[in-house]
């Protein structure tokens, strides 16, 4: 009896919602609409990402068909090898404080994989390879793959869709991809080079883990490389019939192999019977998806509780002469919260039932338009159900959360005030709050420092981090400090928002009139400026790491030349091992000239170095010596470039000359850049102009040391020359060391050979034309092919995902700016007929809309701007990463998108009716 009168209010709390959101159709579709919207970005996520991480099912399908287990030779024997049960390509030995292998003989014979198994278990062998062709266009690079994938039992890791199986090392297969890059169609004849011969393909093979728009083509051992015998060390040996446990695994570790085997997959070992028993790459994918979900779930609650809060507030304010009427009837505070409460409840069910279906047709397809064809792209449709009923069930509870503070205010309602029809005035708040608002602004930043420099702290001068827990802390800390910022900024948004309105009033009338009227009521202008401020932080932290990422991956990208041109290097290495300078520089240049996009087009000369001539040869070579103090020793640990404190090309030989010569315009052209006037002076006057300032020394010259080919780095030189140089840097660091002009090498006897033909292009040349220039180059050298390399950009995140997600945080941002207004715009209804009984035409109105959309939307984005770039600054400071933001996209998520949503408003305000009610109201 006792819990029936327990939970009878709550029913009549419950039909009392329900009944309220059916006579609201339109308050309740807007908090529905704001809270599906994030919970279809959540579900989305959850489907896209779930179906991004294999099952343990999909895994054996792909990797190894109907094969029992896949093995490798990876190392000689070493008694100390494991690997993991689930990764094979994650394995290691025991190695002592220099790196090397305490328990292995590097010059031991590796094992061969039949002896390894018992008498009458076949492997299969498959050797991946590369291959030249000839194409319509001229001459490409392919993948290629050899061993007789076209087997059955490797279905559907490789199938054969069409024709036949090559009986031959002259017949081949090709996906339909490389049919049509070939040209040809089944029974028709491919030319290979490298050497050149002549194949017929009899059949398209489809290959699980490769793209529809991958080109590959598949062979008998030995139909690329000519070894038609499998090389352990080389070819992956599948094995079928014969299941491989994991005590038999680890015989093979101590030999030298590691294998991916079925049983292992389906029933691997204990936890803790292996030291590899984490599995990196799953964890890698898994965090990232966790990282984003986790993200999304924080925004969404942020995002409901602030838009849904003001919807359930205006409604709660629109419920007030029934709310009342319940009251003075015997209602209770504990009926008047839970009939507000209960509204939560219900339309967030709805919200989340409608947000989860968006979300995964949403999601579904993307994956769809999405699909590449590759199996390892989404491995399956893994449309989980637990997950998402958790969603739902997550979204009911924030829906409940946003009505907890208006169905707690509600209660509170004086019932006279609220029968009459009268306005509560508005409360004026104690100054002390602003000071803990400010209080814990600084304290946001505080932990945001803290946090950058911890991250600082536990990375090496090296790059290397040094302590993982203190690194994944300072990342919680550079994330968490902005928004707990935020949320100071929130408690002190009215004194924001006051002196914003005081700049606002010298305006005019209406920019005035705004202004009081968002500062007076707090209430509701709060809510839309937390909104766009929580959007636009989000969107311009994501920003600025992308740009940060960028940064990085820029700084880090080895260029051979400047961005937007071709260089075709000259030379070759015979079969003997010695290298061959072809003498077709201007032919080579006509070539490139003729292709579309070519601007200026040169042959470079340089001054061949110690690898050009051979250890036999014991004439001395000219050698660019670096300062002193510029030097590179790594005891342990990578060499990078921020161990060497300078571009690791410094430190690295090559074929490649270091001294390159020819004209002014020629070094313009490897600057991608103007001469500076100083750098044409010194060459003028015999001197030479240095790309890094590492090979100047102190006093102004660059030296060049005599050295026999023959001898090592550490023999005495035996003639030593100084040139004048100065310093002229390019845009990125490039593979060339120092320019002189011709007649400055022949005054000091240097000899140079035309090594590189150089060009710069408007536009990137396309695959056909690159192709074309191949074959024709080949044709100059008599069958050998030439490097020919176009230098593009490393990949922009900001340049595409940048955008997109610009455009994601605008549309948000004005999704939840439209909501919030509108929401404003309804509960400022009697403001707006007072007006009108006051004689304010509709261009004030108007004018009044936009001032008051500016002024919230403009608070809002600049303040999320600031917070946004709160964490990439500090990061900046401590250099873990570079800070550079995309300025671009950030003054449109900042400015641009206030201004929008203030004409938006503008556009669409509506002058209020004056009606008799609210004549009665005011008067």
């Amino acid at each position: 009896m006792s819990r029936t009168s327990h939970l009878s209010p709550f029913r009549a709390a419950l039909r009392f919602a329900r009944r309220d959101a059916w006579a609201a159709k339109g308050r309740s579709s807007l908090i529905m609409a704001m809270i599906a919207i994030p919970v279809a970005g959540l579900s989305g996520v959850a489907l896209v990402g779930m179906s991004m991480l294999p099952t343990t099912a999909e895994t054996v399908t792909v990797e190894l068909g109907q094969a029992d287990a896949r093995i490798t030779i990876v190392g000689s024997p070493d008694a100390s090898m494991v690997q993991s049960p689930t990764e094979p390509d994650v394995h290691q030995v025991e190695l002592d404080s220099g790196g090397t292998p305490v328990n292995s003989d590097p010059d031991a014979a590796l094992a061969d994989p039949k002896s390894l198994l018992p008498a009458g278990w076949d492997l299969t062998a498959v050797r991946a390879a590369d291959v030249t062709v000839r194409t319509p266009a001229g001459i490409a690079g392919m993948t290629a793959v050899e061993g007789e994938v076209w087997n059955p039992a490797f279905a559907p890791k490789f199938r054969l869709v069409d024709g036949r199986a090559p009986e031959t090392v002259a017949e081949v297969l090709a996906t339909a991809a490389a049919l049509d890059h070939l040209g040809v169609d089944l029974g028709e004849s491919v030319t290979l080079l490298d050497p050149e011969r002549t194949v017929t393909v009899v059949g398209v093979l489809d290959a699980a883990q490769y793209s529809d728009a991958t080109s590959v083509v598949f062979g008998r051992l030995g139909a690329f490389t000519g070894d038609t015998n499998p090389i352990a060390g080389r070819d992956d040996f599948y094995l079928f019939g014969h299941p491989l446990d994991w005590a038999a695994v680890q015989k093979l570790n101590a030999v030298g192999a590691v294998a991916l085997s079925r049983s292992v997959l389906l029933d691997p070992p204990p936890s803790g019977s292996s030291a590899l028993d984490g599995s990196t790459g799953f964890s890698g994918v898994a965090s990232t998806i966790v990282t984003l979900t986790l993200a999304g779930a924080a925004f969404a609650v942020l995002e409901v509780a602030l838009l849904a809060g003001a919807a359930f507030a205006v409604g709660a304010r629109q419920q007030q002469r029934v709310l009342a009427t319940v009251a003075s009837v015997g209602g209770r505070r504990k009926t008047l919260f839970q009939i507000v409460s209960a509204s939560g409840l219900v339309l967030g069910f709805a919200g989340g039932i409608a947000g989860v279906a968006l979300g995964v047709a949403g999601g579904s397809l993307y994956m769809v338009l999405s699909r590449d064809g590759s199996a390892v792209q989404y491995w399956g449709y893994h449309l989980s159900a637990p997950i998402l009923i958790g969603i739902a069930l997550f979204a009911t509870v924030i829906g409940w959360m946003a009505a907890l503070v208006p169905a707690w205010s509600a209660s509170r309602l004086d019932v006279v005030v609220a029968l009459t029809g009268a306005r509560r005035p508005p409360s004026v708040r104690r100054g002390g709050l602003r000071w803990i608002g400010v209080g814990v602004v600084i304290a946001g930043v505080a932990i945001t420092g803290g946090g950058a420099y911890t991250g600082a702290a536990s990375v090496s001068s090296l790059g290397i981090i040094t302590n993982g827990s203190s690194y994944q802390l300072a990342l919680l800390l550079v994330l968490a400090g902005p928004v707990v910022a935020q949320m100071g900024v929130l408690v002190i948004a009215p004194v924001i928002l006051t002196a914003a309105a005081g700049l606002l009033s010298h305006l005019g009338r209406s920019a005035r009139l705004a202004g009081r009227d968002a500062v007076r009521n707090r209430a509701r202008s709060v809510p839309v400026l937390a909104a766009i401020m929580s959007t636009v932080f989000l969107g311009t932290l994501l920003l600025a790491f992308f740009g940060a990422s960028d940064a990085s991956a820029r700084a880090g990208y080895e260029r051979l030349t400047a961005e937007g041109q071709l260089a075709v290097d000259l030379d070759s290495w015979t079969g003997s091992g010695n290298q061959l300078v072809h003498p077709i520089g201007s032919q080579v240049a006509r070539l490139v000239a003729s292709m579309p996009g070519a601007e200026t087009v040169g042959v470079l000369s340089g001054v061949p170095t110690i690898q050009e001539r051979g250890p036999a040869d014991t004439a001395p070579v000219p050698t660019l010596a670096l300062r002193p103090d510029v030097r590179c020793d790594v005891a342990g640990g990578p060499l990078t470039e921020a161990a060497c404190g300078a571009p690791l090309y410094l430190f690295t030989t090559e074929s490649a000359p270091r001294i390159w010569v020819g004209t002014v315009d020629d070094l313009a052209l490897i600057l991608d850049a103007p001469v500076s006037d100083n750098a044409r002076n010194t060459l003028r006057t015999g001197g030479a102009v240095s790309l890094y300032p590492q090979y100047v020394q102190d006093d102004g010259t660059i030296l060049i040391n005599w050295i026999p080919a023959s001898a090592t780095a550490a023999t005495t030189p035996t003639k030593t020359t100084a040139i004048p140089a100065v310093v002229q840097k390019p845009a990125h660091p490039i593979r060339f060391g120092v320019f002189m002009l011709a007649a400055t090498a022949v005054s000091h006897a240097l000899d140079t050979v035309d090594y590189r033909v150089l060009a710069s292009f408007s536009t990137p040349p396309d695959g056909a034309t690159q192709e074309q220039l191949r074959a024709s180059i080949r044709s100059l050298t008599g069958g050998v092919d030439l490097l020919a390399r176009y230098e593009q950009a490393p990949a922009s995140t900001t340049g595409t995902s940048g955008w997109a997600l610009m455009a994601v945080a605008a549309l948000i941002a004005f999704g939840a700016a439209a909501v919030a207004l509108g929401l404003a715009r309804a509960d400022s209804r009697r403001d707006d007929s007072t007006l009108s009984a006051i004689g304010a035409n509709p261009g004030m109105r108007r004018a009044m809309a936009f001032w008051q959309s500016a002024l919230l939307a403009g608070t809002g984005a600049l303040l999320g701007g600031i917070l946004g770039l709160l964490g990439p600054v500090m990061i900046g400071l401590v250099d873990l990463e570079p800070f550079a933001p995309p300025w671009a996209q950030l003054a449109i998520l900042t400015i641009g998108l206030p201004v929008v949503i203030a004409s938006a408003g503008w556009l669409l305000a509506r002058p209020a009716r004056f009606d008799e009610g609210i004549q009665r109201t005011i008067t």
